[in-house]
């Protein structure tokens, strides 16, 4: 397809251009991005000191096509993570 995804680009804050970045470039980004966010706004514990592992601030957004094991592994990778907002668009 014309439209398909070949390679990542990024567009710095405040300007109107895109750069093409390589793939691993992309994938550090995006780690560190989720690290940084997750390390500020990680819950541990609740108000009455009950653990929960809340990560509320990052979601994902799964695929409709994907097979059942897939959708069974991004499930355990997300709660591991302590996402709660996880939805597929099958739903949506």
């Amino acid at each position: 397809s014309e439209s398909r995804l070949k390679f990542p680009e990024y567009r710095a804050p405040g300007s109107d251009k895109w750069q093409k970045i390589s793939w691993d470039e992309a994938f550090d980004r995006i780690a560190k991005l989720m690290k940084e966010d997750r390390d500020a706004n990680f819950v541990a514990q609740n108000s009455e000191g009950t653990t929960v592992n809340r990560w509320l601030t990052t979601g994902m957004l799964c695929a409709s096509a994907s097979s059942n094991e897939t959708g069974y592994l991004t499930q355990k990778f997300t709660r591991a993570l302590g996402m709660l907002a996880v939805d597929n668009q099958a739903r949506v």
